[in-house]
């Protein structure tokens, strides 16, 4: 069927210049009556061989590659193979269109679409990787070739894109793109934390050496009673900070093993109290902790449920001033158990607000405090292992924070209307 048509085509295509098809501007655009081979044929310079018939069934066939027509201005003549199918323009509406309504508008405003033709009559050819426009509004990553066609004389009278959508291998490209810029951020996070523990060990040797060198010299007991306990403190401060880097450095998988079983809240609060209270006492704040009368458990590691809460309140002490106030609630919401912190001291950064769970994050106003961004992190990643959550409020720079902890609870039905203790910690205590 093909041969035939082509037969009866050959004594109109032989004529030396035929009649091209084409919208002229101001007037009504030319349509060809078919996407068949045989319009295309017309458009070709010759020699015409056998391949045209494999040629014709590719362009009928194809629903990946659309082999577009264009003159040297930029009007389309040819619409052939999947060029419907990637751009959603049928034959009829395409033939006549200028060419720069298939690229997006950012790149024409740039001349994109002008700038390729160019590149294809200076060099004979143009490759185009790009983000292209259906009629629909929707955009598509497309791969191709604009190849000019010269006639006899060198000239050139028309030019073929052929090019195909290749969003699934820009998708990949994007995403190998960003875990390679997720890996350099690591790794500069990486070199940046050898500085800040470094500076950190001797935020905690410091005290230590002052204190061994008092036990030494002194022979007051309530002296070295007070220089053995900021001992103490300085080693579980160092043991906590080297346990918090060593469980950030590890890959998630290996970080934590939870052991899990249903551990009273109430219990978790208190001891959780009782390990900072020296501290808050120390820098003159306020800790007030409150909680239902009727016990109630969560189904939780009771080392990392610690873990987190002394992470949240030792963020909270460290962000607030001497005479700030802190508060760490509990209570039941739905089949969760919800624990809050909240203070009354440095706050937080709109921007960082969205980061402040992320490994590492310190913004300028936080960058005078202590530690490395880790216990945050680390508490994210427990809570959501624990089938929970955490969420972080502030109003801003100097306006204090609230940490809420989420757990689901190991026994529904607890009743949350019921009444609170407080036991306020500190002086100035709210």
């Amino acid at each position: 069927m093909d041969r035939a048509v082509r037969r009866r085509r050959r004594p109109a295509d032989s004529s030396d210049s035929p009649a091209p098809r084409h919208a002229v501007p101001g007037t009504a655009r030319a349509v060809p009556s078919a996407s068949s081979f045989a319009s295309l044929r017309c458009m070709l310079p010759e020699p015409r061989n056998d391949l045209d018939e494999w040629t014709a069934r590719f362009l009928r066939e194809t629903t990946e590659h659309a082999l577009i027509v264009v003159r040297p201005d930029g009007i389309i003549e040819g619409w052939f193979g999947a060029a419907t199918r990637l751009f959603g323009y049928e034959e009829s509406e395409a033939i006549g269109l200028d060419v720069g309504e298939l690229f997006i508008p950012e790149d024409r405003r740039m001349g994109i679409d002008r700038q390729e033709i160019r590149a294809a009559l200076a060099a004979g050819r143009s490759e185009d990787d790009r983000w292209h426009l259906r009629k629909d509004g929707s955009r598509f990553w497309g791969s191709g070739v604009l190849s000019a066609l010269r006639d006899a004389d060198g000239g050139v009278s028309r030019l073929v894109k052929l090019m195909r959508d290749r969003t699934d291998l820009r998708t990949q490209i994007v995403a190998s793109q960003n875990r390679l810029a997720a890996r350099e951020r690591e790794n500069r996070h990486r070199s940046e934390y050898v500085v800040s523990i470094a500076h950190e060990m001797r935020n905690v040797l410091s005290p230590m050496q002052n204190a061994a060198t008092l036990i030494g010299l002194s022979n007051d007991e309530a002296v070295r009673r007070r220089s053995l306990d900021v001992l103490q403190r300085q080693l579980d401060g160092l043991s906590k900070l080297l346990d918090d880097l060593a469980g950030a450095s590890h890959p998630a998988p290996e970080r934590f093993v939870l052991e899990r079983h249903p551990v009273v809240v109430q219990d978790a609060v208190d001891q959780a109290e009782a390990a900072v209270r020296a501290t808050v006492e120390e820098r003159g704040q306020g800790l007030a902790c409150t909680y239902p009368l009727i016990r109630f458990a969560v189904d939780a590691d009771p080392q990392r449920l610690q873990q987190m809460l002394l992470n949240l309140l030792g963020n909270a002490i460290k962000f607030t001033p001497p005479g700030g106030h802190i508060a760490m609630s509990a209570t039941i919401e739905g089949d969760m158990a919800v624990i809050r912190v909240t203070d009354n001291g440095m706050g937080i950064a709109p921007e960082l607000l969205p980061h402040i769970f992320e490994l590492f994050t310190r913004d300028d106003a936080r960058a005078t405090a202590p530690g490395l961004g880790v216990g945050l992190a680390v508490v994210k990643e427990l809570a959501v292992m624990h089938g929970g959550g955490i969420e972080a409020r502030s109003a801003g720079i100097g306006k204090g924070s609230v940490f809420a902890l989420r757990l689901p609870l190991a026994h529904a039905g607890s009743n949350p209307e019921t009444p609170r203790v407080t036991r306020p910690t500190g002086e100035g205590a709210p």
